[in-house]
């Protein structure tokens, strides 16, 4: 298995050129949901996550570019910033504001940008396919991967060998959801109690393609598209 060939992409869809889901969860003592969205093509991808609960947060969205040789951008715009901002390099490993999960965390692929070529071993039991080690300035990130998922199923981040954060998945989605995640639980080295992120609609294939450009034009086709499940 190359290093960079994987099972799949994370929070792929299988064959789904573009596509939307929701999430919610309780970060502390605070019920959050948010819109996923993502758009691909041949050599590039748009994920797109929007915040919509609670409403101090809402309008709140993060847009990924991602080139699959190795070129990205990350977006971010909070209501109370006057314009968006990009987030560099060292920035990627970092929580979202008022959440558990990274911005690292929503990417398709780790680029070679973001960390270099990972150490990867077979499988050391029947349900986990293949583990890959990334390694870079005290930096270490393990995931692992199994033929049942289309996604990376753990990782775990430790900085300068001290445990930071993980996240791995609870219940893997149907072959109808194309094995997008159900529910994942993310624990940090800072907080004592486990969020648990649960996909709360299908996955839905928009119904119109609007492409990797535009993280607006891919954001309202997912609302206006996942309005109609509630």
């Amino acid at each position: 298995m190359n290093s960079r060939e994987r099972v799949g992409a994370n929070l792929d869809a299988g064959p789904l050129a573009a596509y939307a889901f929701a999430v919610a969860a309780t970060v502390g003592h605070r019920d959050m949901r948010y819109s996923f969205a993502r758009a691909r093509k041949p050599e590039s991808s748009l994920t797109v996550v929007y915040i919509d609960v609670p409403s101090t947060l809402c309008g709140t969205e993060i847009a990924i570019w991602e080139h699959f040789g190795g070129v990205y951008r990350i977006r971010t715009y909070i209501p109370t910033m006057r314009t968006p901002r990009d987030i560099g390099a060292p920035q990627v490993f970092d929580t979202l504001p008022l959440t558990d999960i990274s911005y690292l965390d929503l990417m398709r692929g780790l680029s070679p940008s973001v960390l270099p070529e990972p150490t990867m071993t077979a499988a050391r039991s029947s349900y986990v396919d293949a583990t890959a080690v990334y390694r870079m300035d005290g930096l270490t990130v393990t995931e692992q991967y199994a033929d049942v998922s289309t996604t990376p199923i753990s990782r775990i981040v430790e900085r300068s060998g001290m445990f930071e954060r993980a996240w791995h998945v609870v219940d893997i989605g149907t072959a109808g959801d194309h094995r997008v995640p159900l529910r994942v639980q993310v624990t940090r080295a800072d907080t004592p109690k486990a969020t648990v992120f649960e996909r709360v609609t299908p996955v839905l294939a928009l119904d119109t393609n609007p492409g990797v450009a535009s993280s607006e034009r891919l954001m309202q086709c997912a609302v206006d598209q996942l309005a109609r499940t509630r």
